[in-house]
């Protein structure tokens, strides 16, 4: 069984949690609970789970507050919240899991599914990487954002506003930075516009996505085309080409 613990200061949430958990996941051993920071940590301690439903924001501090004390981790995280659009921007781009209150219990399945799967495969460094960048992207909101990406070898954070375009290969996406530098992630185009849509990024095509601040140009010839400031050529559809166009105002 994976051992787990929950730690957030709302007694009703954990107790419903509980009930969840015990409903729709009992594979899950829950260890103990906690209502705050410094609790949580000792509890972490205590009882070294496998894997910590974290509460993000508590009445001692925030979530974050508590993995920062902690360092290195050997557990998985699942951070619950209401919604906070700046915490949930900052998990969403450090590719950590989340689940908003109320939970739904299939979202709660799905999370500990992931979760599993990463307790025995994840590496150490990864874990670390996606720490680093949840904690620059929560704690230092005016800078630039942190995007993790990993392929099959390597985990990389990268600075959103580096990310010239997106292209869809097939399930993947490849990634194209100001650097030449490409990579090559295991997640769907789909999913990358909703996480970078609020950073200028937009969908010409249904196979590419493109960073406003890296456009250079629209070609008017051959039915329109972007070209981006390293040169690479995006296309534009048909049914898209007058939205598009209306982005060079915005510049």
């Amino acid at each position: 069984m994976m051992k787990v613990v929950l730690i957030d200061d709302e007694r009703p949430f954990r107790d419903g949690l509980r009930h969840l958990i015990e409903l729709y996941c009992p594979q899950l051993e829950i260890l103990g609970e906690a209502d705050g920071v410094a609790a949580g940590k000792a509890l972490i301690a205590a009882k070294q789970p496998s894997l910590v439903f974290l509460d993000v924001q508590m009445q001692d501090g925030t979530g974050l507050d508590l993995l920062r004390q902690l360092g290195e981790r050997s557990f998985e995280v699942i951070f619950t919240t209401a919604f906070d659009r700046f915490a949930l921007e900052a998990i969403k781009l450090s590719a950590l899991d989340y689940l908003l209150k109320p939970i739904d219990p299939e979202e709660l399945m799905r999370a500990v599914e992931k979760a599993e799967a990463n307790l025995d495969k994840q590496r150490k460094e990864e874990k670390w990487t996606q720490m680093e960048a949840v904690f620059q992207n929560f704690l230092q909101p005016q800078g630039p954002k942190k995007l993790v990406l990993k392929d099959a070898e390597n985990i990389y954070m990268v600075e959103v506003p580096d990310i010239v375009r997106c292209e869809a290969a097939g399930s993947y996406t490849r990634f194209y930075l100001v650097d030449g530098k490409e990579i090559l992630v295991s997640n769907n185009l789909r999913e990358y516009e909703n996480l970078l849509k609020p950073h200028h990024f937009y969908r010409p095509h249904h196979s590419h996505l493109f960073n406003l601040h890296q456009l250079d140009r629209f070609e008017k010839s051959q039915g329109g085309f972007l070209v981006m400031k390293d040169g690479s050529k995006v296309p534009v559809s048909v049914r898209r080409k007058d939205q598009i166009l209306q982005l060079f105002s915005l510049q």
